[in-house]
């Protein structure tokens, strides 16, 4: 039986899947959803701005995150963070119809802003819940399927945002979001740990956890590597903003255009996560994050080039791919370096690296989409994150793990 099957078959692996499967379809529905509302009512030059609204709380609660998240625990972390946001969307469901056009667009961004705080809390818990799971011979494999589960839930989102919007509407896809994150903390409140635990520490060792410096100074490695993924970070991430923008100007498409971007990209992080959790890749890690990373620069750039929406598919499926192997090769150094009580805080730092840093890169591009084409920002960002890649990678020290 295949690894990927067999881990599945255990409780704890497979509630965790298939919860955060059915809930992150939902919201990446409903975030399409969204994106298309903005650039039909309102103007696609907002999304960049929504998106570093939408990440301004991982950047806020980066100094306490993790060490919070160590002190509830990552499993009640996570429960309460899907209990939060379903209220918050079900409650944005009962409401929208009576909120003014006029209001719309700040309740849009009021909405996902509080949202993202329970999110800030929810991503370092999420990838640091694995370390306290029973199954820790399966780290990689765990880690594996997590990352492709969210995957897979942006591949059904998209498609699902196709189909629903417009017999629904966006009140509709709040609706069934709310309720996406209820059912995966009903499942997620089922899962159990390596060992019994106190109420306190849920998981997590008694020991005080590190804070950011103190980490950061006992480990120069992980320091190294937070502070390049940043520099890769800042120009990837406009990449979020780039697929609508492209379906707007580049191709001229509509909101199925989007959809298959979308899906696309995440068809390549589902397959990426999928052969990790199916096979170890028996070289050197930093050798394999070297080597992934590079391919996600060289398809950074071709989609760049592109005019046509089949082609951009073609370029966003070979990045996705590349990047959900570097994620899981990253992430399991960041699992495995720390002591079990400090990877919760090493967790939160990644959030920061991956999320936080979108209202520095979003900001710049929505500046820069207002006076320059946005093939050219694309490309420069592409070089860019070519250029910053080989910089980081080539680290001795990284390389010879």
């Amino acid at each position: 039986m295949p690894l990927s099957l067999e881990v599945l078959r255990k409780p704890n692996p497979s509630r965790l899947f298939y919860g955060q499967l059915i809930s992150q379809a939902c919201d990446k529905m409903m975030t399409v959803g969204l994106v298309w509302v903005f650039t039909q009512e309102f103007s696609a030059d907002i999304i960049p701005w929504f998106l570093a609204v939408c990440a301004l709380p991982h950047l806020l609660l980066s100094a306490h995150a993790g060490r919070w998240t160590s002190r509830l625990g990552p499993l009640k972390t996570i429960v309460w963070a899907d209990i939060l946001r379903g209220a918050l969307f079900i409650l944005l469901a009962l409401a929208w119809s009576s909120v003014p056009h006029d209001a719309r667009l700040v309740t849009l961004f009021a909405f996902s802003f509080a949202s993202n705080f329970a999110g800030a809390l929810f991503n370092p818990a999420i990838m640091s819940l694995p370390v306290f799971l029973p199954e820790t011979h399966l780290l990689q494999e765990i880690t594996a399927l997590t990352d492709s589960c969210f995957s897979l839930g942006n591949i059904i989102g998209p498609l699902l945002s196709a189909v629903l919007y417009p017999l629904l509407g966006l009140a509709g896809l709040f609706l069934f979001n709310g309720l996406s994150y209820l059912y995966a903390a009903w499942l997620e409140s089922r899962i159990t740990l390596a060992q019994p635990v106190s109420d306190q520490t849920d998981g997590v060792a008694a020991e005080e956890p590190m804070n950011i410096r103190r980490l950061l100074s006992s480990d120069s490695l992980l320091a190294y590597m937070l502070g390049g993924f940043l520099a890769i970070n800042i120009f990837l991430g406009p990449l979020l903003a780039f697929m609508p923008l492209f379906v707007k100007g580049a191709y001229q498409g509509t909101i199925n255009t989007l959809a298959w971007l979308e899906t696309s990209f995440a068809v390549g992080m589902a397959l990426g996560g999928a052969a990790l959790s199916l096979i170890r890749v028996n070289s050197r890690t930093g050798v394999k994050i070297a080597s992934c990373m590079l391919g996600v620069a060289v398809s950074y750039i071709c989609f760049a080039l592109t005019r046509d929406a089949a082609m951009g598919c073609a370029c966003l499926l070979i990045l996705g791919f590349s990047l959900s192997m570097a994620n899981v090769f990253a992430i399991n150094i960041f699992q495995t370096r720390p002591a079990p009580h400090d990877v919760p805080t090493a967790m939160s730092l990644v959030n920061v690296i991956s999320t936080a840093s979108l209202p520095f890169s979003m900001t710049a591009v929505g500046f820069l989409v207002e006076s320059f084409d946005v093939r050219r920002i694309a490309l420069v960002c592409g070089f860019l994150l070519l250029g910053v890649t080989g910089l980081v990678t080539s680290n001795r020290q990284l390389r010879s793990l």
